[in-house]
């Protein structure tokens, strides 16, 4: 009984989809090569609703991403997150070489197999000192039901703030992230704090045996 109140509390902790991590630096990933990485954010509250539900609380999330360069200045990526999230985003640098500099992501896709998602987001990060590069930006998000009964809600608009330390080919990213996103339930805080690791790096996928 224990260890299956344990299982069901983190299953009920895994259903908060939305993505709110970045968990990436203005940097994009070489021409034809492939970048994994894996993430885990906790939301302080859902937007991912349905008609008839009450606030929920803080709502972890796990998944995993692969990028793959296009180009030096651009690459494509696929984000999974949870059950079932899938969303894909264009980044394109906009200025700077290496790690510093400014890059644009925008992205699409589908969150809770109900609801349609889109995103835009500015980073920039700094050159790296040491081990670290440190980065930040701003996020537009927006969820458009289409299917059931979940419910619409405004806009989430909100600023992050990370570290990305390690190497090239392993690297871990803690993040923060502050977003104004009103609920349409009532009592629910329209303010949503997201604390989260990235785990960036080719030593991931080689650890997965991949």
């Amino acid at each position: 009984m224990p260890r299956l109140a344990v299982a069901l509390f983190l299953v009920s902790m895994l259903v908060g989809c939305v993505p709110y991590a970045v968990g990436t630096t203005a940097e994009t990933v070489p021409a034809r090569r492939v970048a994994p990485s894996a993430v885990v954010q906790i939301a302080s509250a859902n937007r991912d609703l349905d008609r008839g539900e009450r606030p929920s609380g803080a709502v972890a999330s796990i998944g995993n991403e692969a990028r793959l360069g296009l180009d030096a200045h651009s690459d494509i990526g696929v984000r999974i997150l949870s059950l079932g999230s899938v969303v894909a985003t264009y980044k394109r640098r906009l200025s700077g070489t290496g790690q510093a500099g400014t890059a644009l992501l925008v992205g699409a896709g589908v969150v809770g197999a109900d609801q349609l998602h889109v995103e835009a987001t500015f980073v920039a990060s700094l050159a790296r000192r040491g081990s670290v590069v440190p980065y930040g930006g701003v996020r537009v998000q927006d969820l458009t039901p289409f299917a059931g009964d979940a419910l619409a809600t405004d806009p989430a608009v909100g600023a992050f703030a990370g570290a990305r330390f390690g190497w090239p080919d392993l690297s871990l990213s803690p993040e923060i992230g502050i977003f104004y996103s009103p609920s349409p339930l009532a009592g629910d805080d329209a303010i949503i704090v997201v604390p989260s690791v990235t785990i960036n790096g080719d030593r991931l996928m080689r650890a997965l045996g991949l």
